[in-house]
């Protein structure tokens, strides 16, 4: 039989390019579909530092890119987006919300 297989996770939204947010999106997704996610007492992860990335310096420069105005606008969206898809959720720790740097720029 040929079955329509579910995906286990939601697929990442392609609206979230370049730097910033993305992770961030999916989490918050995952969230609302109601995965835990949990402290691993034992685990341990190592960042090998690199030079900076070209999309995060993009994501840096506010005065010659938006990149970083335009992620900052979409998330907010995006959660209104889940809430109305998911409208049984009613636990506010689901949601991830905006850094207080972002919501001080737009006002």
């Amino acid at each position: 039989s040929s079955q329509k297989v579910k995906p286990v996770a939601p697929y990442y939204d392609e609206r979230f390019y370049g730097y910033g947010k993305n992770k961030i999106q999916m989490i918050s997704h995952l969230r609302f579909l109601g995965y835990q996610f949990s402290i691993l007492p034992e685990g341990f992860i190592v960042h090998n530092p690199h030079v900076e990335s070209k999309a995060k310096e993009v994501w840096n420069d506010v005065k010659d890119y938006k990149l970083h105005e335009t992620m900052d606008a979409l998330y907010p969206q995006f959660l209104k987006e889940l809430l109305a898809k998911y409208k049984t959720v009613t636990d506010p720790r689901t949601i991830v919300l905006q850094c207080e740097h972002a919501k001080k720029k737009r006002l």
